[in-house]
């Protein structure tokens, strides 16, 4: 079986939008734990860089520590200890620095120009001891050019902490170079304000939490922030090792972070396919919509067709008869001379309902109000119709109240409004052929009212039927041919009059279809 134009195309974009699109997302929702373990490698990485910065830049101020220090050794004339208390003011965190060129020659400087104690001495010289292996390791290394200190733990008074480092310091040329052993003593506390979190503070954006902990004294000497939450990243600091730069998120985990970026994704490509859905569902309605005039349109060129012919042919049949002189009667010809006058006001009805249509679509159509008496319009447009009715074998009965008031309209297409409510309530009765039309007052409007005993109208199209081409979908309908025009260009007109058309109708019982004119907003010439 062929497939409809509508089909083909809802099966064209499900094939070219809806399986790629829900395809992607599908996968994305699969992959989604991949992407969780992506993005917490990728935080991690950016916790290792910034705590390797951190890391780097104590290194760089040891190494320049060095290196002021391998200058003083290297250049004074004679005055060491002066040299090394003029350094040591300069640098905070230090407390005393020391030269040891042989166990009895020994210069031990204090920061605050102290004169060392004599067990100061003896404690150097026992850690110098100990960590000999250490210290000749560390000196062959720093011959083959790379320098690594050694740092120990001087003393820990309540909740002051001293680390001593040990590090060689070069003398002579390559072939005949000489170590000394020098040192300084650090206060880590001062270390950690004024070198590790100066270079946190620097980097830090708002993002992280950072802190130092005391491996030691199992204790945190610093922190950017207060938290309850276990650090994502711990590191040592290579300096003095003792020591760990922990570092975290702020207020959220690396875990955390990746489900809220693949939520965030998954949500986000939901949204995309909710609002595609949407669009296209649009489009295909759209489409359906415009497939669905296209019908109409076919159909209304067949309906007004047949509308025309038919009023053509009684017309042509009357005059040919007439013509011929046929008819005998003067009687019989008046009535053939009225057949052909309403055969003609049909015709001339059903073009205006195309002209006028035509016209309001290109915005072109105009209305000329004026005061007038709809008394009278209706009595004369009931004239006009008698003798059709009468051939159709419609009962009719009118009923106007007296003294209804004048009011400002268009006379013209007034009329075609009530022309058209009555040749739907003939088109659509059946047996019960009686029609009846009443004109009446109430306290604020004044109401036009057609009322047949016809077919009626299903609730749930009632309110479709004033569309442009639309036609119910009943069987009986479909057998009843017309433009589909009527009841759109009726609910217009009422429009121009600032009024309404109201409908009341039940399966089989008839319709009842008024025209309402307000009477205190009718439109000013």
């Amino acid at each position: 079986m062929k497939k409809s134009p509508f089909k083909k195309i809802v099966f064209t974009v499900i094939i070219a939008l809806f399986i790629p699109i829900f395809s992607y997302t599908t996968f994305q929702f699969v992959q989604r734990n991949k992407d969780e373990e992506m993005i917490r490698k990728s935080y991690r990485r950016q916790l290792d860089s910034i705590l390797f910065s951190i890391n780097q830049h104590c290194w760089d101020v040891f190494r320049s520590w060095d290196s002021a220090l391998e200058t003083i050794v290297t250049t004074t004339n004679g005055d060491l200890s002066a040299d090394l208390q003029r350094f040591l003011r300069e640098q905070k965190p230090l407390i005393a620095s020391f030269v040891r060129y042989s166990p009895i020659r020994i210069y031990l400087v204090l920061q605050d120009g102290r004169i060392a104690r004599k067990k100061d001495y003896q404690k150097l010289e026992g850690i110098v001891t100990k960590e000999q292996n250490k210290i000749k390791k560390m000196i062959k290394r720093a011959r083959e050019g790379y320098v690594k200190p050694i740092a120990v733990t001087w003393s820990r008074e309540g909740e002051q902490s001293l680390s001593l480092l040990l590090f060689p310091v070069l003398q002579g040329t390559k072939a005949s170079r000489k170590s000394i052993l020098a040192g300084f003593l650090i206060d880590d506390d001062l270390f950690v304000e004024n070198v590790v979190a100066r270079k946190f503070t620097e980097i830090n954006d708002g993002t992280f939490v950072f802190a130092v902990r005391d491996k030691d004294a199992k204790n945190i000497i610093y922190f950017s922030e207060e938290t309850e939450d276990d650090f994502e990243k711990s590191e040592k600091l290579w300096l003095l090792p003792h020591l760990s730069l922990e570092i975290k998120m702020q207020g959220i985990t690396l875990g955390e972070i990746a489900k809220r970026r693949t939520l965030t994704n998954l949500v986000f490509l939901a949204v995309v396919d909710i609002v595609l859905l949407l669009g296209v569902l649009y489009m295909l309605r759209n489409i359906s919509h415009e497939m669905t005039l296209a019908r109409l349109k076919t159909d209304f060129v067949a309906n007004v067709s047949h509308e025309l012919r038919t009023p053509l042919a009684l017309i042509r049949m009357h005059a040919e008869t007439l013509e011929m002189g046929r008819v005998s009667s003067d009687e019989k010809k008046q009535n053939y001379y009225h057949a052909i006058v309403a055969e003609t006001t049909r015709l001339t009805q059903l073009i205006n309902n195309i002209l006028d249509f035509s016209q309001i679509e290109s915005d072109k159509k105009e209305y000329h109000f004026a005061k007038k008496d709809l008394s009278e319009l209706v009595r004369r447009t009931m004239a006009m119709y008698f003798f059709h009715l009468q051939q159709k074998g419609f009962q009719v009965n009118v009923n106007i109240d007296e003294h209804i008031p004048e009011i400002k309209m268009d006379a013209e297409a007034v009329q075609q409004a009530f022309m058209n409510l009555l040749d739907n309530a003939m088109k659509f009765s059946m047996d019960q052929k009686q029609i009846d039309v009443h004109l009446y007052q109430n306290s604020k409007n004044i109401i036009l009212a057609v009322s047949d005993r016809g077919i009626g109208i299903p609730q749930q199209e009632q309110r479709r039927i004033f569309e442009k081409f639309y036609r119910v979908g009943s069987s009986l309908v479909h057998n009843t041919k017309g433009s589909g025009l009527g009841l759109s260009l009726v609910k217009y007109i009422m429009g121009i009059h600032n009024g309404r058309v109201i409908v009341k109708s039940r399966v089989g019982e008839g319709s009842t279809f008024s025209l309402v004119f307000p009477v205190d907003k009718s439109r000013e010439a």
